[in-house]
């Protein structure tokens, strides 16, 4: 009865059930926290996988950039530079990282990790941050800048840049607005933290694949605009009477004034004499009749010398 005094038995029931619902509340914590490893994990390998695909893009473009320095040299340097931004910020945030599990023998063992003291200490002070806050934030600030420096304002990655690297202020659901930091890091378990910036390393990985994408796909969507093809007449025969049927075909063929061969081979001799895409003939008709005119273009492919 309540306001009654409870006996023994129900005094040792009620802190039996006191101690059943701490138990169940710790043991969902430490799946919670074992879920936020698991995160992580799978985050990482992402970013490892990622990372690979990201350096042979960069190789093709490097390679294209030497074959065809006219198309591809101002994309590789773009390119170049988002790398340059990208494997340094991500370095940081790997030593901070790094940091964060010094202490801890056995990285796996997420159940571990849940106290915030680390960037609690590392990253705040009072109702400011420390120095190394200070720090976190203009290496996110200074990336998102970077990055629409090199890309451009209008860049149609711009909202996602923004958003991927932004330290706003956030609004909590009682409608409080917090400063970015303390919403993201304050008071969260150590494992929580270090899967948030494993999202963040993530966030860059996937930005690269996303900008060498576009920059590559950007030049080959150029490059077969119709634009860029012209009508191609060829005869049946080279030389036609009054009288005779003229036939032959029209056929489209691509003009790229930037495309510039390896070498020239025109009757078994080296031919030099090519501008704005085209071999220019320019070549002395010495006797009557009939005379062939054979050779092979090369042109630069993946580092490989094509003829056609």
């Amino acid at each position: 009865m309540a306001g009654g005094k409870m006996s023994g038995r129900q005094k040792m029931i009620n802190l039996m059930y006191l101690v059943f619902i701490a138990m169940l509340a710790m043991n969902m914590s430490k799946e919670v926290l074992s879920a936020f490893g698991f995160v992580n994990e799978k985050l990482t390998d992402s970013n490892i996988s990622t990372t690979e695909k990201n350096n042979q893009a960069y190789a093709n473009l490097a390679t294209k950039a030497s074959d065809q320095a006219a198309k591809f040299a101002d994309l590789n340097e773009k390119a170049l530079k988002i790398k340059t931004y990208s494997v340094a910020f991500y370095k940081y945030l790997e030593v901070l990282k790094d940091a964060m599990t010094a202490e801890i023998e056995d990285k796996e063992d997420y159940e571990a990790m849940d106290k915030a003291v680390f960037l609690d200490e590392y990253f705040f002070k009072g109702d400011t941050f420390t120095p190394e806050g200070e720090t976190f934030l203009a290496k996110i600030n200074g990336h998102r800048i970077s990055l629409l420096a090199v890309l451009g304002e209008n860049t149609p990655f711009a909202p996602v840049i923004a958003k991927r690297f932004s330290t706003t202020d956030e609004t909590n659901r009682d409608g409080k607005t917090i400063k970015w930091l303390d919403y993201r890091f304050k008071g969260f378990p150590l494992i929580a933290s270090l899967t948030n910036l494993t999202q963040l390393q993530s966030d860059i990985k996937n930005t690269e694949a996303d900008v060498i994408s576009s920059l590559l796909g950007g030049q080959m969507e150029s490059e077969v605009s119709m634009s860029n093809y012209s009508g191609l007449v060829k005869l049946d025969k080279n030389a036609f009477y009054p009288g005779d049927k003229v036939t032959g075909t029209v056929v489209l063929g691509r003009y790229d004034p930037n495309l510039k061969p390896s070498r020239v081979i025109l009757n078994g001799k080296k031919y030099d004499n090519f501008k704005d895409g085209n071999v220019v003939l320019d070549l002395r008709a010495n006797n009557v009749g009939e005379k062939d005119i054979n050779g092979t273009i090369y042109f630069m492919e993946n580092g490989e010398e094509v003829p056609v």
